[in-house]
C-alpha cells in the first residue's frame, strides 16, 4: 500500500481532486467544470451520469498530473455538495432523475407543510423534494431503486452524517435516520443509504476505477471538510467563498441550537465521538458575481477585480446577492437581488465594487450572526478559501468590512485538503495531531479602515439594501 492521500471533491460548480503527501503537500491538482441546467424557475439539476464520468477523469488526470499510479495511494476521501438527491437503479446503477442539486428551491412549498406538522425541513433540504422525485419517476422505472446525496451515488449507497444531516432526514437524537419523517411521507427505508462513521474503513473503488482497488476510507460534507482543514477545534471558524458562501464555527461536541437560519450541523461523526458546528450561509456569492459580469459585461473576474479596484467605493451605488433568496440571518427564500442606488454618474466600475461590496456586506452579517448564537467572541482573523478567495480586491474589501485580517488558506480548494486529512485518518496513516501538517496559510489581507466606519458602511448597506 502507497502512502499518499487523494481528495475528491464534487462541488457545485466544479469537481476536483487533489493529491498530498502525508506532510500535507499538495502533488497535484486536476478539476473540471460541472454544467448545470434549469427546467424552470427556481429549479436547478445536474447530469449524475456525466458527473460520475468526470469524476473518473479527475480522479486519474491527477494521478498522471503527478506522475504517480493507483500503487502509490493509501486511500480516498470523498466530499460533496451536500444535500442534493437523486434517484438510481439499485442493479444496474442507472439514475432515474438528475441531481437536483441543493439550491434548487422546488421544495418551498412542500417545506412549509412539513413544518406545520412538526418537521423542521428547509427549502433547500432534500427531504422537502424527494417526493417530488419520486412522484415524477418514470411507471416502467420498478420498486429496485435507491436514492441518496451525489456521494451515496458515486460510493454507492453509503453517506456519513455529515453529509446525511443536511438532508433533512438524520435524527439527531439516535445519529440515525428519522423513521417518523420517513413514514410520515410515506417512503421506504430500504431506499436509504448505509449510515458509515466519517472515516474509517467505508469500500474500495472498483479495480477498473485505477487500474487496482483503492480503500475509501472518508465520507464528508464540503462545508465541514474546509473546516477541518482550518482547523476545527472548538471556536475555529472559516468562510469558504464559492457559489455559495458559507461560513463555519465549531462549537466542539456542544450542540447549539438557537436560531434555524443558522442551523446547528455534524462536522463528522466517528465511534461515539460526534463534532458539531454552527453555519450560515449566503446563498448567492460567487454564483452572483458571476450573473453580475455575464449579464452586464463586466469582463472575466481578472478584469472585473480591475474594474472594481479602479474605484474607491461604490457611488452610492449597492448590490443585494439574493438570486436565490436570503440565508442567515433572514430565512427569506422570497427574497430577490437587485441594484439600487443607480445614478447617471455610476458606470461599470460603480457596479463591480458594488457587486463584490454586496457579497462582502453579506458575509460580515453572518459572521457577525454566527458568533453572536455561539456566544463567543469573534477571532481577530478569518481563514477563507474556494474560488473567490482568488480575488485579492474582494479579500481587501471583505477585511475592511470585518474589521480583521482575512487570511487565504495556501490550499484554495480545501474541501479536498479535508476529505484527504479524514482519508488519512481513517486509513491510519494520520494521527489526531498530523493534520497541523496540513493546515498553512497564504497571504493575510489587514483592514485599512477602522471598526467603526466599518460598521457606518454597513448600517448604510442595510439601511439601503433592506428597504
Amino acid at each position: 500500500m502507497g502512502e499518499l492521500l487523494l481528495g475528491l471533491d464534487v462541488g457545485t460548480t466544479s469537481l476536483g481532486a487533489g493529491l498530498f503527501d502525508p506532510g500535507g503537500q499538495l502533488l497535484a491538482w486536476t478539476s473540471r467544470r460541472l454544467r448545470s441546467n434549469s427546467s424552470g424557475p427556481g429549479r436547478l439539476e445536474q447530469d449524475a451520469a456525466a458527473i460520475w464520468r468526470t469524476a473518473l477523469a479527475v480522479l486519474r488526470g491527477v494521478l498522471a498530473a503527478a506522475g504517480r499510479d493507483a500503487a502509490d495511494l493509501a486511500a480516498i476521501g470523498v466530499t460533496s455538495q451536500r444535500t442534493s438527491a437523486m434517484i438510481w437503479d439499485r442493479r444496474s446503477g442507472r439514475p432515474l432523475t438528475p441531481l437536483v442539486i441543493w439550491s434548487d428551491l422546488r421544495g418551498a412549498a412542500r417545506a412549509q407543510t412539513l413544518r406545520q406538522s412538526g418537521y423542521f425541513v428547509a427549502p433547500q433540504q432534500a427531504a422537502a423534494k424527494l417526493e417530488g422525485l419520486l412522484a415524477a419517476l418514470p411507471a416502467h422505472a420498478g420498486r429496485d431503486i435507491a436514492w441518496g446525496n451525489i456521494d451515496s451515488y458515486l460510493i454507492y449507497r453509503v453517506t456519513d452524517r455529515s453529509q446525511a444531516w443536511p438532508t433533512g432526514y438524520l435524527d439527531l437524537a439516535s445519529l440515525g435516520w428519522n423513521q417518523a419523517l420517513i413514514a410520515h411521507q410515506r417512503l421506504d427505508p430500504a431506499m436509504f443509504p448505509v449510515l458509515v462513521d466519517t472515516w474509517g474503513p467505508i469500500g474500495e473503488t472498483a479495480a477498473s476505477v485505477l487500474g487496482r482497488c483503492v480503500p475509501i476510507t472518508a465520507d464528508i460534507a464540503d462545508q465541514q471538510a474546509a473546516l477541518i482543514a482550518h482547523e476545527d477545534g472548538s471556536g475555529a471558524v472559516k468562510a469558504t467563498l464559492g457559489t455559495s458562501a458559507t461560513l463555519d464555527l465549531s462549537t466542539g461536541s456542544e450542540l447549539v441550537l438557537r436560531d434555524m437560519t443558522a442551523p446547528p450541523f455534524i462536522v463528522s461523526s466517528v465511534g461515539s465521538e460526534t463534532r458539531f458546528c454552527l453555519e450560515g450561509m449566503v446563498y448567492s456569492a460567487g454564483a452572483a458575481l458571476d450573473w453580475v459580469r455575464g449579464a452586464m459585461r463586466l469582463g472575466a473576474p481578472g478584469g472585473f477585480d480591475r474594474l472594481a479596484a479602479s474605484t474607491p467605493d461604490a457611488g452610492g451605488v449597492w448590490f443585494l446577492p439574493a438570486l436565490q433568496g436570503l440565508g442567515a440571518p433572514h430565512g427569506d427564500a422570497s427574497r430577490r437581488g437587485g441594484f439600487g442606488g443607480l445614478t447617471l454618474a455610476a458606470g461599470r466600475a460603480q457596479l463591480a465594487r458594488a457587486a463584490l461590496e454586496g457579497v462582502a456586506f453579506r458575509v460580515r452579517e453572518v459572521f457577525d450572526h454566527i458568533h453572536a448564537l455561539a456566544e463567543r467572541v469573534p477571532p481577530p482573523r478569518l481563514g477563507v478559501d474556494g474560488g473567490l478567495a482568488g480575488s485579492d480586491v474582494f479579500l481587501q474589501i471583505q477585511a475592511d468590512l470585518l474589521g480583521r485580517e482575512v487570511r487565504r488558506h495556501a490550499i484554495r480548494e480545501a474541501t479536498a485538503c479535508g476529505a484527504a486529512i479524514c482519508a488519512g485518518r481513517g486509513a491510519g496513516v494520520l494521527g489526531a495531531g498530523d493534520a497541523a501538517a496540513f493546515v498553512a496559510y497564504g497571504r493575510g489581507f489587514e483592514p485599512t479602515i477602522g471598526r467603526d466606519e466599518a460598521d457606518a458602511r454597513l448600517a448604510a448597506w442595510k439601511a439601503a439594501a433592506y428597504a
